[in-house]
């Protein structure tokens, strides 16, 4: 935290007056420090029309955290969303008592306003603070009286897309999630003695320590104090620095005097020597000590601050990766954004809470707070969970304002205080290994004219992060121009500088089988990177796809995902981490990777899956209620806790008459029954235990797993439910998911060989054309894709008679007869000899065929063999004659 409530000593309890509605001030003996939440009784309004004087009787009451924004988590907009960015008014009246008096000194803490923040204390403009995400401190010594004290806040989310914005240097300049506006953190009025440990150094602590070394059974700590003197005279003091083991027990201790000169400001270093320390070891065993700072005159308590910290040393091998004490560690982690669901930013210490027992229970050892910092409490339970930490400052999207060929004095002074800011505000804590200095800082040179330069500041940031901080390493995550003259991990080209020139450790974006390429094609790029940089450590900090919980495939690889648009099955996003995972594990130079994401979260721009306003790339919903089917996945690989899981649990109205049922477990093998018939064992390679072509009978079908690891015995069930029989299929050729037709469910393109998919109409995100359409379409939904090569698909079925329905579009427009010719076999014999759909309807016009289909060996093949052109097909269907 930007500061520890204050330590009490020899009993005594200092009584101070409420402050706004129930909010106490915290207690310290003497004449210490004192913090006092200022949270309830708070009036808002939102516009334009208010200024710092007007009328606020009629304003909603509101207690902190609070944001006016909704956004993300639903399939429409919904009565409540609400996305308005612009001046967010916060006005708050309070009493504060003698103790804020001057010779004392008063500040207001701000543990986080968005963006930009104007504060006014009884009439008096305070001062102005850019940036969302880092505390901040105003002294308001001047400005507070006895009795009633009246606080005004403006806060300003406008985009830095907006002409004339506030927030136009001020980072992020964009990025792909939302920027919640409001007093979305605490507030607290902070009182202290005139010469106290320094509250105006970037809204840090004051008190900041590292582990120095760590040798032969004993550790050296030193920390350092920033102490100022805000008396009217000189002071002599002493400071004793102390660190406190989780008994209590003081392990070392420093007393110093020290001179402090009339409106001064010095930094005291203390060097600690531990005996046996005890290591913070990560998740193995979290240990924290507490580092102590002690301002006394004679016998007199002045000032007190504490911190959590922890013994530890980390470092960074471009060939063999991460290392914790002096021992192998791969990081294996989820990226974060600080939104808890519906309350946006405006999360509460239970909300964080039951996040994070989340990423415990998948058995994750690190975690990356992405794209900005993140709330004190965030870092605190990761000290004490033992996750190693990617600290990160805002700076996304463009490495200079938005429109501007380079970055601009005001928008370098920014980012600088971005990175003082996190770094001081959380130097501390044990659980941070890197100060990450931007995330994909180029990419918006990719998709427009304007290539603004990013390494020289990126190098200006880098040297400053290790001047705040030379025991931990600056990192950045990068998409683009990783490799020079790459544009994108499959995309040559020109114009961009390279990111990672800027840094000896950094993280590569990729998202291989969603955005571009395959998914098997990840290891020969990571090792391209790695070969291209053989002296820089490396890790992977995004990768993933998107999953809607309502939106299902019977074969993720049936046809191509719209990664901006929709479907987004969420089978295909588990195809997509079982894929991925065993490349990374399998790479013994990265030092870690973290999925993106742990959480589906808001995002205004996006319009995909089966939400609007949502990135849903998240492995557990927006409102925390579903862990989708990776999760499961990851829980197998990373939590050694007997488990498991039958995937396709949502998926419960079947679209096929078979299935492969797919299992995740960290047992060896598992048993599938089937309405209680056993089905068989099956192997859990790599986690995955998978039972091909399982038959479904009309009705319900009671799918249950089992298995056994170290005793426990571990089973799951699901009933999917089948209108059909086994003798009747319902197939979209090149379709990747399950839709609901006209003629009922019709399933995801599956049981084929050969051929490539193709949509009809090729998505967009921005000034799509028209789409096509077929005409004479009993439903457009049977024509929006196509197999379209030489392929066959193979069926099993029941022995007997049956109808085959085939349905064909010709997708390019103004096609000759003769171009595409085809013909159709079944079972081996030409059943439809030289379709020529131009010839027979033209383009873009629906043809549906039918011929008989006779089985006698449980299969059904049927075969669609070029003559001239590729074969094509839209959907087909199979009725029992």
């Amino acid at each position: 935290m930007s500061f520890q409530r204050i330590l009490h000593l020899a009993g005594a309890i200092l009584t101070v007056a409420l402050l706004g509605t129930a909010a106490h001030a915290a207690s310290s003996a003497g004449n210490g420090r004192t913090e006092t939440p200022l949270v309830d009784g708070w009036r808002f309004a939102f516009g334009d029309e208010y200024t710092e004087k007007s009328d606020s009787s009629s304003w909603q009451t509101v207690s902190l955290p609070h944001s006016w924004n909704r956004i993300g988590g639903h399939a429409t907009k919904t009565a409540d969303a609400d996305d308005r960015k612009g001046k967010g008014w916060y006005r708050l009246k309070f009493n504060a008592d003698s103790w804020a008096a001057k010779p004392r000194r008063s500040w207001l803490q701000f543990d986080g306003a968005s963006i930009v923040s104007d504060v006014w204390l009884n009439g008096v403009l305070l001062g102005r603070h850019y940036g969302a995400v880092s505390g901040f401190r105003f002294d308001v010594s001047d400005a507070i009286r006895p009795g009633e004290n009246q606080l005004v806040v403006r806060t300003d989310n406008t985009s830095p897309e907006t002409k004339g914005s506030v927030t136009a240097e001020t980072l992020p300049m964009g990025g792909d999630w939302f920027m919640y506006g409001g007093l979305y953190r605490k507030v607290s009025l902070v009182t202290a003695a005139p010469v106290h440990i320094d509250l105006a150094d970037e809204g840090g602590p004051g008190v900041y320590a590292r582990t120095v070394s760590i040798d032969a059974g004993r550790a050296r700590v030193e920390v350092a104090a920033k102490v100022r003197n805000d008396a009217s005279v000189a002071q002599v003091i002493r400071i004793r620095t102390s660190l406190i083991d989780a008994t209590g027990k003081i392990v070392a201790s420093d007393t110093q005097p020290i001179s402090m000169a009339l409106s001064s400001t010095r930094e005291i270093k203390a060097v600690l020597d531990v005996a046996k320390p005890h290591l913070w070891n990560g998740v193995a065993d979290p240990y924290l000590y507490k580092v102590k700072v002690d301002l006394l005159s004679g016998a007199q308590l002045v000032d007190v601050v504490a911190q959590n910290f922890g013994i530890r040393t980390m470092r960074f091998d471009a060939s063999r990766g991460f290392f914790l004490n002096g021992k192998p560690l791969m990081l294996r982690g989820v990226n974060r954004h600080q939104e808890t669901g519906a309350n946006g930013w405006a999360s509460t210490d239970d909300q964080l809470k039951r996040d994070y027992a989340i990423i415990k229970e998948i058995g994750a050892n690190s975690v990356r707070l992405a794209h900005y910092q993140h709330a004190q409490a965030e870092y605190d339970l990761a000290d004490r969970m033992g996750l190693v930490v990617w600290a990160e400052v805002p700076l996304v999207l463009s490495s200079a304002p938005y429109g501007q060929p380079t970055a601009t004095p005001g928008f370098i002074a920014n980012s600088e205080q971005h990175v003082r800011e996190l770094i001081r505000q959380n130097f501390n804590h044990p659980s941070i290994a890197v100060w990450s200095v931007a995330n994909e800082p180029n990419i918006l040179n990719v998709f427009t004219q304007i290539k603004a330069p990013t390494v020289p500041l990126l190098d200006r940031l880098a040297k400053l992060a290790r001047t705040e901080d030379p025991s931990r390493p600056p990192v950045l995550a990068t998409c683009c121009g990783t490799i020079p003259g790459d544009l994108m991990p499959t995309t040559p080209g020109t114009g961009l500088d390279s990111p990672p020139e800027a840094v000896d450790v950094f993280g590569v974006n990729v998202y291989f089988g969603w955005y571009y390429a395959n998914v098997s094609d990840l290891s020969a790029y990571l090792d391209r990177v790695h070969a291209f940089y053989p002296g820089k450590a490396i890790s992977v900090t995004e990768y993933g796809a998107g999953g809607a919980l309502s939106q299902h495939t019977d074969n993720p690889l049936g046809g191509p995902v719209v990664a901006g648009g929709r479907p987004h099955p969420e089978a295909f996003q588990s195809y997509i981490h079982e894929h991925t995972w065993p490349q990374l594990r399998a790479k013994p130079y990265l030092w870690g990777s973290w999925l993106w994401n742990m959480f589906d979260f808001g995002s205004a721009i996006r319009m995909e899956g089966d939400l609007v306003d949502t990135n849903d790339k998240g492995i557990v919903s927006f409102d925390r209620q579903v862990k989708k089917e990776s999760f499961y996945f990851y829980k197998a690989h990373w939590n050694p806790e007997p488990m498991i899981y039958l995937a396709g649990h949502r998926y419960t109205d079947r679209a096929s008459p078979v299935a492969d049922v797919k299992a995740y477990s960290n047992a060896a093998k598992a048993s599938l029954s089937v309405n209680g018939l056993d089905v068989g064992s099956a192997a859990c390679v790599e986690r995955i235990c998978l039972w091909r072509n399982v038959v479904l009978a009309k009705g319900d079908n009671e799918m249950t797993v089992q298995a056994t690891l170290n005793g426990t015995q571990l089973v799951d069930r699901a009933v999917w439910r089948r209108v059909h029989g086994p003798g009747v299929y319902r197939v979209l050729a090149g379709q990747l998911g399950v839709t609901e037709t006209s003629a009922g469910l019709y399933g995801s393109d599956n049981l084929f060989s050969g051929g490539e998919s193709h949509l009809l109409n090729i998505p967009a995100r921005r000034n799509p054309p028209p789409p096509k359409v077929v005409a004479g379409a009993a439903d457009q939904k049977m024509y929006l894709a196509y197999r379209a090569g030489s392929f066959s698909y193979e069926l099993p079925l029941p022995n007997g008679e049956y109808a085959l329905t085939l349905r064909f579009v010709e997708p390019v427009e103004g096609q000759v007869a003769g171009k595409r010719v085809f013909d159709v076999l079944a079972q081996g014999s030409v059943a439809l000899e030289a379709v020529d759909i131009a010839a027979a309807v033209g383009s873009l016009s629906a043809l549906e065929r039918s011929v008989p289909l006779r089985v006698t060996d449980g299969r059904a093949k049927i075969e669609f063999v070029p003559k001239a052109g590729e074969a094509i097909l839209s959907s087909f269907s199979v009725d029992p004659r």
